[in-house]
């Protein structure tokens, strides 16, 4: 099964992620009943892993910790209950956390299959952040084909998957970024427009895409003021749906001037789904997500793995502005 012990990166303090996180050896763990032990290929690093390692959700979590809640490997042991026709399955080990590590144990109903055509660097990804995406666009805003979306932080992994699930709804996306370079990217993705936050007019735009009534919606990863901004672009009866927290400041549900305008302020938090969803919603929508990923019709790119050992250098990296594709950890 292993060597008896396992290289994982564990948190003991709240800080600069590149500062305090530290890879070291643990025992191997050994599978409870129900459970798959997965020999983990890569782990994803996304904003809310940093997030939580600087302490922004330090009341909910408890130290020390492996962060972590997305990658992919092999199974290589079973619990007792289990058959052992998945040894050697290709997985998501996923509903549980602590994914930063060479080994993770988790539950086998949750498991999700990998296609053997979907990269691990690519697979790693095909959880937290199409699936916030999908739920959004698809269930819980009222949307239709040609409505106007107000995306900011557009650069990122999330904008980027936004502009193609947009496309493909026959949605026009609004795409809002800090930097230039996003723009001939978020175009071919499928936006509808992209604005530049540092210099082009987000209000002239919205209004010119919507012969001034305002957008539908605006899907806002930022939080703060930057968040609350957008609830002045949106028409009457619309959503702000708030997604992320880069600014480190929460989005209140009661803005002014989304009380003013009739606008409904919508705090999503993927969990929240996770908690409700049965096994058999559960792989129905990631069978879903796999195939789109494996036609082609959803990208999700990567920079080259980093290997656990190597951890100050990932996160540094993940924290670097700018930067093209998900940073992995290489198991």
């Amino acid at each position: 099964m292993g060597s008896g012990v396992l290289r994982a990166i564990f948190c003991d303090q709240f800080g600069d992620p590149a500062a305090v996180l530290r890879c070291c050896d643990q025992p191997d763990p050994v599978p409870a009943p129900g459970e798959l032990l997965v020999r983990t290929a890569t782990a994803s690093v996304n904003p809310s892993d940093l997030l939580t390692v600087r302490g922004a959700y330090a009341r909910a979590t408890a130290l020390p910790f492996i962060p972590g809640f997305e990658a992919v490997g092999r199974v290589v042991a079973v619990g007792a209950d289990l058959s052992a026709d998945w040894i050697g399955r290709r997985v998501l080990p996923l509903r549980g956390s602590g994914t930063w590590a060479e080994l993770v144990a988790s539950p086998a109903q949750w498991a999700v299959p990998v296609p053997y055509a979907i990269p691990d660097a690519v697979a790693t990804q095909c959880y937290i952040n199409p699936l916030t995406i999908d739920r959004l666009l698809t269930l819980d805003l009222p949307l239709s084909a040609g409505d106007v979306v107000i995306v900011n932080a557009a650069g990122s992994a999330c904008g980027r998957i936004a502009a193609q699930t947009a496309r493909a709804l026959g949605l026009r996306m609004v795409a809002v970024v800090r930097r230039e370079d996003h723009r001939d990217e978020l175009l071919s993705l499928g936006a509808a427009a992209v604005v530049n936050s540092g210099r082009d007019d987000l209000a002239a735009t919205v209004a010119a895409l919507t012969d001034g009534r305002g957008a539908a919606a605006a899907l806002d990863a930022i939080g703060g003021a930057e968040g609350a901004a957008l609830a002045g672009l949106i028409a009457p009866g619309g959503t702000l749906a708030s997604y992320g927290l880069l600014s480190g400041s929460l989005l209140s549900p009661d803005l002014p001037a989304a009380a003013e305008r009739g606008v409904r302020v919508l705090s999503f938090w993927l969990k929240r789904w996770v908690d409700r969803c049965s096994p058999e919603d559960w792989q129905t929508a990631f069978a879903a997500l796999m195939a789109r990923v494996g036609s082609g019709a959803l990208t999700l790119t990567a920079a080259p793995p980093v290997p656990f050992a190597d951890v100050a250098a990932a996160m540094r990296l993940a924290e670097q502005p700018g930067r093209r594709g998900k940073v992995v950890l290489a198991g």
